[in-house]
């Protein structure tokens, strides 16, 4: 039984936090922002355990659809359903487990958080196949991965509004920065599957658009700072903020796969920063 779980704790990445923590910041800036700078506790609370749910099941079945890719992949093929340590009728289980703890979560919420969560379900399922027909499967990625944005403006104010829609953009582009990065690990082994990545979609200008993607998707975050609020705390941050992105991505070499791994990786702390920027619009 505990080898078991080990493997279950393996498949959920609940050792690789970096995931969750990248869903995570974009959806609490989005919680502070909804609020008009005033989050309520218990929702920070909520989607902080959503963020973890929601990465975990989209971790399973990711896994489950790719395991025959998984196994041709020398960075994925030890996963737990790629190497026959969980089955598939396990892997189904807890993915519908976990969106059962997510479930619990969501009737917490309002009727508009319920339809956009579902929505959000929908993209989690299509992307492992979005791979297989479409040349950049980190668009669906992009959209998987901002929806808790959406949700948390649902939940605190029942809406959708512009500020939501710049979120998501600044989010989208962040994305595409930092999962540019960390799909040039598997370009080679992705160009023999014929599977589709935007590392291989801008390879020749990869740098390019990692630079250009990460740095329009934080100044659009900041632009919505700015909105909110103009004290000079939160300028200072921003602009540490943006020296902390400069400097991560000058010193990565992109032809190196650890090297552009290690780049996606400090995204967290990079999301963390943002995320203190905006927490100061709540203490001020």
């Amino acid at each position: 039984m505990t080898e078991r779980l080990k493997n279950y704790f393996y498949l959920m990445r609940l050792h690789k936090p970096v995931g969750t923590l990248l869903l995570l910041w974009p959806t609490l800036i989005a919680l502070i922002v909804a609020s008009n700078n005033n989050p309520s506790l218990k929702l920070f609370i909520l989607f902080s355990l959503g963020a973890l749910i929601m990465r975990s099941a989209g971790c399973v079945i990711n896994d489950l659809i790719d395991k025959d890719i998984d196994k041709k992949v020398s960075r994925t093929k030890f996963r737990p359903i790629a190497s026959g340590q969980v089955s598939s009728t396990e892997a189904i289980v807890l993915f519908f487990s976990l969106i059962v703890l997510a479930l619990v979560l969501l009737f917490q919420l309002n009727q508009l958080s319920f339809y956009v969560s579902f929505a959000i379900l929908f993209l989690i399922i299509i992307y492992p196949f979005s791979k297989r027909f479409f040349k950049l499967p980190q668009i669906i990625l992009g959209f998987t991965f901002s929806g808790g944005i959406p949700i948390a403006f649902a939940a605190t104010i029942n809406t959708i509004t512009f500020e939501c829609l710049v979120l998501m953009l600044a989010n989208f582009l962040w994305i595409m920065s930092y999962d540019t990065s960390y799909a040039l690990s598997d370009r080679d082994d992705d160009k023999l599957l014929g599977i589709g990545s935007s590392a291989i979609f801008f390879e020749g200008y990869e740098r390019a658009s990692i630079f250009l993607f990460g740095l329009l998707g934080i100044l659009l975050f900041g632009y919505i700072g700015f909105l909110k609020n103009s004290d000079v705390l939160f300028f200072i941050l921003f602009f540490v903020t943006i020296i902390f992105f400069l400097y991560i991505f000058f010193k990565t070499n992109f032809k190196d796969p650890s090297s552009s791994f290690s780049f996606f990786e400090k995204n967290n702390a990079l999301g963390f920063l943002m995320f203190i920027s905006f927490l100061t619009l709540f203490l001020t």
